[in-house]
């Protein structure tokens, strides 16, 4: 007996469902790596490469260009890091990124 084809609108959702699955397990990698967490934060040498290098990395839901939304400075677990939030300019996806100044001692 043959199975039932789906209906148009059935093969988008699970598209889409697929397509939200992945993304959802990119954003969970992301957080893994530096910068993704308060307890990871990327280390940079000055402030003003912050909005280059957020700028630079493209959305983890859609593939399109982020812009930065929000830049403050806050103390996390007695650290001073940079909190940086970007949205993307298509589907508005929030990602916050957390880094840390780390100066070279001159000799």
């Amino acid at each position: 007996m043959k199975k039932k084809q789906k209906s148009a609108r059935a093969e988008r959702r699970a598209r889409e469902r697929a397509r939200d699955k992945l993304a959802d397990a990119r954003e969970k990698l992301w957080r893994l790596e530096p910068g993704g967490s308060a307890s990871r934060p990327l280390d940079i040498a000055s402030a003003s490469v912050i909005e280059p290098r957020t700028r630079a990395e493209a959305c983890l839901r859609c593939g399109a260009a982020v812009r930065s939304a929000d830049h403050r400075a806050e103390t996390i677990d007695e650290r001073r890091l940079r909190v940086v939030t970007t949205t993307c300019a298509v589907c508005g996806a929030a990602r916050t990124w957390y880094f840390r100044l780390v100066s070279e001692l001159m000799s």
